[in-house]
């Protein structure tokens, strides 16, 4: 491939010439210039799939035993869920012993919400399996019986703060205990949860005795290990968010000359609840307000150590449940609705863990879990204890079409894929986004392969189905109106493996003076061809590639490429941008990104288009490389 000359001024876009950085292009030169907008306007959108024919075959995983789940949070320093855990950085222990981890994947339930004063960094590169918000179940335990007058308030804005940050995917419930139970059961409706927590009150009182403090702790603490049990055996975690203004930590509820009293508290009821949040794969988090104090009754401890109950600490009871569950602390002021913004962050993704069964594995029993993640700044939240379930036999296999998978809204990850959109004109300035998928295996033998366009209100706008699935990357296109929509792609291989990736895509064109930008595209240069490609790694170069339509004849612009390490910063490498007219309405700008020097990472790649009169315009994408 020949390197363009850059002329001393800008470029004339004027037919009949056509013009490659001011050196004039034979007609046999132009017939080697073929761009992916020409492959994209030329995918079928047919509504068949094809056989995956003699592609090598992919080793069916279930010749293998069905590996133990274990999920946790891990969260890097500015609260954000960290991305790209290897197993090789993380370390489980069952009952104190290292097990070998198998496999780890990142499960996303939510977009990450912005941490604070974070700068915006480099927009994600493509969808993949781990990009699909499954959604989260939050569960709002009030403890009723602990509010006092005024601090009712606190919670319910503390919720409200939550609310903006829910989406259509997530299940809300709330649940007052110990007496009321569940108020509004899980729901995306906020009008309903907004609704149920106003309906809640405030039902303690400031002159509680330390034996009244033992006794709501108690009937608190059985209400919540029988509703914990009554969710065991979850195949998603559980987002508890506890409100209690304060609980007793352990105590007597008599001398202990004498038989226990009715109010009697063990450590034993704090124990179960390890146990049940375990079982049922609850994250907690405690909620209390800032003006927790002791009570007014003193210890009535003898100078000879008798007669001692125990603590009337009502902050007492709050580090037991938190250490119990493993929860993270929140403050509840009355500054605002803020309080609640770090369970969005945190819950936003999980990872899940997949061991590998010994041979004397138990089952149904709780045992003790830790994991640590070796990777600096990176903090992990894991429930104390964790109960595996025994593996179903004999089960039932249901097997999914292609246009099932396609309208759920399941994570399927068994087979891991890249997707991604672009935006393409076609004559008569109807637009049509094309669809590049990539398996991360690129041995991975596809039966069938599948996409849709999926509008805000859940509606699917616009499907394609592969008519080969031999191509590396496949290729397709679907037509729809502008706007934003979530690309939804799913492939079967060969063995019955499944996987689905998201992304989110835009179809327009941006608008510079008279002219307007396609999608900027990524790939690689095979025979004097643009190949697209959405993963990078020992390249030395990626050939980037846009469309400028419209703009009069004899109109000069100039075109570069920079690249920067985030959305707004400065340029790490300037480089031009080769201009030719592809058809009378469309000239194509083409350019040589060195990536061979640079470090792993996410890249921001602009395309920008200045006029003679200063107008500019760029169009964007994130380039991945990775290490392999």
């Amino acid at each position: 491939m020949r390197r363009p000359r850059q002329p001393a001024g800008g470029v004339r876009l004027a037919p009949p010439a056509f013009f490659l950085w001011g050196i004039p292009l034979a007609s046999s030169d132009r017939a080697h210039i073929a761009t992916v907008v020409t492959l994209l306007a030329l995918a079928p959108l047919v509504t068949g799939s094809a056989d995956g024919g003699s592609a090598r075959q992919s080793r069916p995983a279930s010749e293998r035993p069905a590996g133990l789940i274990v999920d946790f949070i891990a969260v890097q320093a500015d609260g954000t869920p960290a991305l790209d855990l290897e197993s090789s950085e993380v370390e489980v222990r069952i009952n104190g012993r290292v097990r070998p981890v198998r496999s780890i994947r990142r499960v996303a339930t939510a977009p990450v919400p912005a941490a604070p004063d974070a700068a915006p960094g480099a927009p994600v590169p493509f969808g993949t399996n781990d990009t699909i918000a499954a959604g989260r179940s939050f569960v709002l335990v009030v403890d009723e019986q602990s509010l006092t007058a005024g601090q009712a308030q606190l919670f319910r804005s503390a919720v409200e703060g939550l609310l903006p940050g829910l989406t259509p995917a997530d299940q809300t419930m709330v649940v007052a205990l110990p007496y009321a139970g569940v108020k509004v059961p899980f729901t995306s409706d906020t009008a309903r949860i907004r609704l149920a927590v106003a309906g809640l009150s405030a039902q303690g009182t400031r002159n509680e005795t330390g034996s009244d403090l033992a006794c709501r702790t108690r009937q608190f603490l059985e209400s919540l290990d029988g509703f914990l049990h009554h969710h065991a055996g979850r195949s998603s975690p559980l987002t508890v968010v506890l409100f209690t203004a304060g609980l007793a930590a352990p105590r007597r509820d008599a001398p202990m000359a004498l038989a226990p009293g009715m109010c009697e508290l063990l450590v034993s009821h704090f124990q179960r609840i390890t146990v049940a949040a375990g079982a049922a794969r609850a994250n907690f988090f405690v909620a209390q307000p800032d003006d927790v104090g002791m009570t007014g009754v003193g210890w009535r401890e003898s100078i000879g150590g008798t007669g001692y109950l125990g603590s009337d600490n009502p902050l007492e009871g709050i580090e037991h449940i938190a250490g119990a569950t493993g929860a993270v602390r929140l403050p509840l002021d009355a500054t605002g609705t803020k309080a609640l913004l770090r369970v969005a962050r945190e819950s936003a993704a999980y990872y899940v863990a997949e061991l590998d069964p010994e041979r004397d594995e138990i089952f149904g029993r709780s045992r003790s879990l830790g994991v640590r993640v070796l990777r600096r700044d990176v903090t992990v939240r894991a429930r104390p204890e964790i109960t595996f379930a025994e593996p179903s036999r004999g089960a039932a296999t249901i097997r999914l079409a292609l246009p099932d998978l396609l309208a759920s809204r399941e994570p399927f990850t068994d087979l891991p894929l890249r997707a991604a959109g672009f935006t393409v004109r076609e004559p008569g300035a109807r637009l049509r986004i094309g669809v590049v998928v990539e398996p991360v295996d690129p041995l991975a033998s596809l039966a069938s392969v599948g996409a849709v366009l999926v509008d805000g209100a859940g509606g699917i706008v616009a499907r394609w189905v592969a008519s080969d699935t031999l191509g590396r990357p496949l290729l397709g296109a679907m037509t729809a109106p502008r706007g934003t929509y979530r690309l939804r792609v799913v492939a079967i291989d060969s063995a019955g493996r499944i996987g689905a990736a998201e992304d989110v895509v835009e179809i327009g064109l941006t608008s510079v003076g008279p002219l307007s930008l396609g999608s900027l595209l990524l790939g690689v240069s095979r025979y004097d061809t643009l190949v697209p490609q959405l993963h990078f790694s020992t390249e030395p170069a990626a050939i980037a590639s846009f469309d400028i339509y419209g703009g009069a004849a004899g109109m000069r612009v100039s075109a570069t490429l920079e690249v920067s390490r985030d959305l707004n910063g400065p340029p790490l490498v300037t480089v031009p941008l080769a201009l030719s007219r592809a058809d009378e309405g469309r000239v194509v700008a083409t350019g040589a990104v060195p990536i061979g020097a640079l470090a792993p990472g996410d890249y921001v790649v602009h395309g920008v288009i200045r006029l003679e009169d200063g107008t500019t315009g760029r169009v964007t994408r994130t380039l991945r490389k990775a290490l392999r």
